[in-house]
């Protein structure tokens, strides 16, 4: 169990809860909902259901306070239903178990399917169902007796039969009386095994159990003990041990590379309520590694997610502590939540954890994890991380993090928010999450997202990533206005002239053979006023262009060259300042949408927008950085100046530039605040000297020197 536990070392990621570039790719405009009975905790549990032959591709929900009226002396059964993903026609119950409460010879009662919380886990590999009801109660010796030892139905095709793991003669607390089977379940694909969590066996030490799925379909007995000959579980422990909920949460994969997947369990009251997770191997269930958590009673293993994050061929570990309390800026502490991600390195080996941290109080960050897949096809397997009670009107959030080569990425690519309210308990969105399912065949894996506490359920598509390669070119980057090569269409007088040529590719998995995006063009995009701008399209005579322009996802650009003049040297003060040419493009994304009108959307890691530079030839040699070398000599008519004498003073300022072009250089002269400014008398040389009195607090005589020095 606790035994033999790693050390880790910890590297802290504070996981800032800002939204990168908006909405990245999961459709949040037109989502499925699915709405179930009232009160009924419909989306309590969520997986998708899709066939080998993808001819049946539907998703399934769990409703555990769902009422049947197949019996009437059972009350809130519980149901799992099956939607179509499309949402084009209403939700059908899925059946499984429709009979009575099994009665002894005397016409005692020996099960109890009131209230048993059946569709509380649902799970599915593609060809079978497993759907549980933990608080299903059997009776050994009498009706005095109630065992909370939990059942589950394994159903393929029209097929159904029970297992009941912990429904056994050591049904007592001390045995598997409390078990709970079901209370967490899954498949094991490649061993072609379930596994269910029982947390209160043994004390509520917990415990795990798992059998082949050939074995259980096979046993068709009405026997209400049912043994397996390959059944791999976990043992009785000390009493050191008793209270930890082992089997709260489960999860699998392969760690070490044999081919069999292994299993993940977290017990978050193990280890005096620090909790830890316990990683078994799937050959035999032996305990192979623990994670202890940091902190007590932060829960850390109420949920567990595996999945290859960072593209290194090794399945990492993620672990939810939804309870972890975090300090503040003020020093206090904030009950916040928190993840912890364990890459993997192989042989059950892993790096010191990276820890996501939420941010909002009592969100409940890490309540549930879910292992994405490749969500935006860009090479790394993404993971989504529910906060249920987080958001404005605490509705819940579920965070979505891309993976990258040194593990999930702490600021979240996209963060979807819940907008379903409850009359009667939190909605809990994100309480219960499923991914790595390409639902709508799109090529791109899709998200369900549990409300339980409105009755909803949620299928968040994921858009096809067109990513978009754009350039822009200008010719010549230095302008000469010396040299006029071009011709005014209006006022046929030469110009100075450059082109500008933008060229843009587009391309993605599953992408629309062509695309129309919405170009637009802005020159001397620096200058926000319109009359200080220098250029102008030679076409038009504005300094803005726009076009709809056709791409084809066959990586062959589109390009287009414009001609673009420069204004007349005396129409404009700034020969220094870079010309900036910028091209912003947007997707017309209704053109683009598929037949079901789910929509692409562009790369949120690259941006939409391209800038460019030129520049003016300046008469500061070949590197057109200009040096100068000022010097500035002042004469005045009068040596000594009285106060309350009428006689102007008069200055005459020479200044002189004995090295390359000194542009726009300013003389600043500050008179003593008795004076009084009277006007400038300009050298006929200086013809676009430029002056300007201003009297403030302290009064200055400003003068500007346009165009060529």
């Amino acid at each position: 169990m606790a035994g033999g536990r790693t050390a880790l070392a910890l590297l802290v990621l504070v996981c800032l809860r800002l939204q990168r570039g908006g909405s990245f790719n999961l459709d949040v405009e037109k989502p499925s909902v699915f709405l179930g009975p009232p009160g009924s905790y419909f989306g309590f549990s969520v997986d998708f259901f899709k066939s080998p032959d993808n001819r049946e591709s539907d998703v399934l929900i769990g409703a555990p306070r769902a009422n049947t009226t197949s019996s009437s002396s059972v009350v809130e059964r519980g149901a799992v239903y099956s939607c179509p993903w499309s949402g084009d026609s209403s939700c059908r119950e899925v059946p499984f178990d429709n009979s009575d409460n099994r009665v002894s010879s005397d016409g005692s009662l020996m099960e109890f399917k009131s209230k048993q919380w059946f569709g509380a886990s649902v799970r599915s590999d593609g060809e079978h169902i497993l759907a549980c009801a933990p608080l299903y109660q059997w009776s050994t010796f009498g009706v005095s007796d109630r065992e909370p030892v939990g059942t589950c139905y394994l159903k393929k095709g029209s097929k159904v039969v029970e297992y009941s793991p912990c429904r056994s003669t050591a049904s007592t607390p001390e045995g598997q009386g409390f078990c709970q089977a079901g209370f967490s379940a899954d498949f094991l694909k490649k061993n072609n095994k379930v596994v269910v969590g029982g947390p209160g066996s043994f004390y509520w030490q917990g415990q795990l159990i798992s059998d082949d799925v050939t074995e259980i379909l096979s046993r068709l007995d009405t026997e209400l003990t049912t043994t397996y000959s390959n059944t791999l579980k976990t043992k009785s422990a000390g009493a050191q041990y008793d209270d930890s909920y082992l089997g709260y949460s489960v999860t699998v994969g392969d760690f070490n590379d044999d081919g069999k997947e292994d299993y993940v369990t977290g017990v978050p009251r193990g280890e005096k309520a620090l909790g830890y997770v316990n990683i078994f191997n799937g050959q035999n269930m032996a305990s192979m590694i623990n994670f202890t958590g940091s902190q007590m009673a932060a829960y850390f293993g109420h949920s567990v997610a595996a999945s290859d994050l960072n593209n290194d061929g090794l399945i990492d570990l993620l672990v939810g502590a939804p309870l972890f309390m975090d300090r503040g800026s003020d020093g206090n502490l904030r009950e916040v939540g928190q993840v912890s991600v364990y890459l993997g390195k192989g042989g059950f080996s892993f790096r010191s954890a990276q820890m996501l941290t939420g941010a909002e109080v009592y969100a409940r960050y890490g309540s549930t994890i879910a292992a994405l897949g490749d969500l935006n096809r860009d090479g790394y397997n993404d993971v989504a991380i529910s906060a249920p009670y987080g958001g404005p009107n605490h509705h819940g959030l579920v965070y979505i993090h891309n993976g990258r080569s040194q593990g999930p990425d702490p600021s979240p690519s996209q963060v979807l928010q819940g907008k379903w309210a409850s009359s009667y308990m939190p909605a809990s969105f994100g309480y219960s999450m499923t991914g790595s399912t390409d639902i709508d065949q799109n090529g791109y894996p899709d998200l369900i997202v549990g409300v339980f506490g409105a009755d909803r359920a949620v299928l968040y598509r994921a858009r096809p990533v067109i990513s978009v390669n754009a350039t822009l070119d200008i010719t010549p980057q230095i302008v000469n206005p010396k040299e006029k090569t071009c011709t005014h269409p209006d006022t046929k007088a030469p110009v100075s002239c450059f082109k500008v040529k933008y060229c843009m590719t587009a391309s993605g998995y599953r992408a629309p053979s062509s695309m129309i995006f919405h170009v637009e063009l802005l020159l001397d995009r620096l200058k926000q006023k319109e009359a200080t701008k220098r250029v102008r399209f030679l076409h038009s005579q504005v300094f803005q262009y726009s076009k709809n322009m056709t791409v084809s996802s066959n990586k062959v650009p589109s390009c287009e060259e414009l001609d673009v003049f420069l204004k007349d040297e005396q129409d404009f003060r700034d020969m220094i300042t870079p010309i900036s040419v910028a091209m912003e493009y947007n997707l017309d994304y209704q053109r683009a949408a598929d037949q079901s009108g789910l929509l692409p959307i562009l790369d949120a890691s690259t941006p939409n927008n391209v800038t460019k530079q030129a520049h003016i030839l300046l008469d500061c040699g070949d590197d057109n950085i200009c040096k100068p070398n000022l010097t500035l000599s002042v004469k005045s008519d009068r040596e000594e100046i009285y106060i309350g004498d009428d006689n102007s003073l008069t200055l005459e300022v020479v200044a002189e530039n004995h090295g390359e072009g000194a542009y726009e250089a300013e003389l600043h002269v500050f008179p003593p605040q008795q004076a009084d400014f009277i006007e400038v008398v300009r050298s006929q040389t200086f013809s676009r000297l430029s002056c300007a009195y201003k009297k403030r607090t302290r009064p200055r005589l400003w003068c500007v020197i346009w165009g060529t020095p």
